[in-house]
């Protein structure tokens, strides 16, 4: 959503801005139309995306002035940067926080390392540019020696008319999200347990790790909560109804390099809680909601701190949330900072404040 939502603010600024893609799993659907799609063949194996006529394809869609690849370890960045080179024209690399060490310490770690060592962190260094979407996940860029200059531009939002907020008499504590480990929702229903407060309620929206739900759930049932409900993955309309009837969204994740839940939620005017593995101090300087340690206790006192809040004081919460969105996350602030970064990448423009050379 974030790549798509990036590529549609730049269109609103007449620029030509274009995906390339595989082809979408079966049962998948775009994120939206605004945007045009080059189809590219499906990859041999689906664990390194490789397709021996990427590059062809990636070298048959015309006028292109930057390459902009999103992610790492996989075949397609590699190509980006092979045909951006072969072209002699510049590239940038958005990791997506598969940068940060936990992400390369959960799986396939000598892999990854290997990676790092045989090509990928001489890519990032001979890109023109690293995207990231904060400050964190620019320390650990620099801690694995990449040297490259390093724009900041969080993900953006899309700002409308969204549900009002039916929140009925329960205090509804929200997460969303994909069902993994290092998620740490069992946190939340270890709070719903210890904290048993009146007329409260916890909704797990999301899907993933099939094991992990199990273990979930089985919790859930070994503490006779009768309050905590999983609703699947949800989008569209059903996302924004079960939304409207959060009081509080709950990210009690090890480690994010953005959460684009927290957005999702504070857009809505919805107040969130953060862990400190997430960079989210704004949600504290904006007063728009809670940003705590990785511990079990922090995260039940937030909530408990949200819980025993005057209506007024969680409206007003909200509504900081919302200003906050729009003036540093919406699709129109992050379009003019990713036009202002390819200006600059092609001569065309004073180096944005945003971008960070290496000292």
């Amino acid at each position: 959503m974030s790549a798509y939502l990036t590529l549609k603010g730049l269109r609103e600024k007449k620029i030509n801005a274009e995906i390339s893609m595989f082809p979408l799993s079966p049962g998948g659907r775009l994120r939206g139309e605004d945007v045009p799609v080059h189809y590219c063949k499906k990859p041999l194996e689906e664990k390194f995306a490789y397709s021996r006529v990427l590059k062809h394809e990636l070298k048959a869609v015309p006028d292109v002035d930057v390459y902009h690849a999103q992610g790492v370890w996989q075949y397609p960045t590699y190509a980006i940067v092979d045909v951006a080179r072969e072209q002699g024209k510049p590239y940038l690399i958005t990791p997506r926080g598969m940068l940060y060490p936990q992400d390369i310490a959960k799986s396939n770690a000598f892999f990854k390392k290997l990676s790092l060592k045989w090509r990928l962190l001489r890519d990032l260094n001979l890109s023109s540019c690293v995207h990231v979407t904060c400050e964190d996940e620019m320390i650990h860029c620099r801690n694995l020696g990449v040297t490259s200059p390093i724009a900041i531009i969080p993900n953006p939002v899309e700002i409308k008319e969204y549900l009002p907020q039916n929140r009925g008499s329960k205090f509804r504590i929200g997460y969303m999200g994909r069902i993994s480990r290092r998620k740490n929702v069992e946190a939340l229903i270890y709070a719903m347990d210890h904290l048993k407060l009146d007329d409260a309620e916890l909704l797990i929206i999301g899907g993933g790790d099939k094991e992990y739900e199990s273990f979930l759930k089985s919790e859930v049932e070994r503490l006779f909560l009768q309050n905590v409900k999983f609703a699947g993955f949800l989008s569209g309309e059903e996302k924004d109804k079960a939304l409207s009837t959060i009081s509080l969204l709950v990210m009690p994740s090890e480690f994010e390099n953005l959460g684009n839940v927290i957005l999702e939620g504070l857009v809505r005017g919805i107040p969130c809680v953060a862990t400190k593995g997430a960079p989210w101090k704004d949600l504290v300087y904006y007063n728009c909601g809670w940003w705590v340690d990785y511990d079990q206790k922090a995260i039940e006192n937030a909530i408990l701190s949200a819980y025993e809040l005057s209506h007024a004081e969680f409206v007003e919460m909200g509504e900081n949330g919302v200003s906050l969105m729009k003036s540093k996350y919406s699709v129109e602030s992050v379009g003019n900072n990713m036009r202002d970064l390819y200006s600059w990448i092609l001569g065309n423009g004073e180096k944005p404040l945003f971008v960070y050379e290496n000292q």
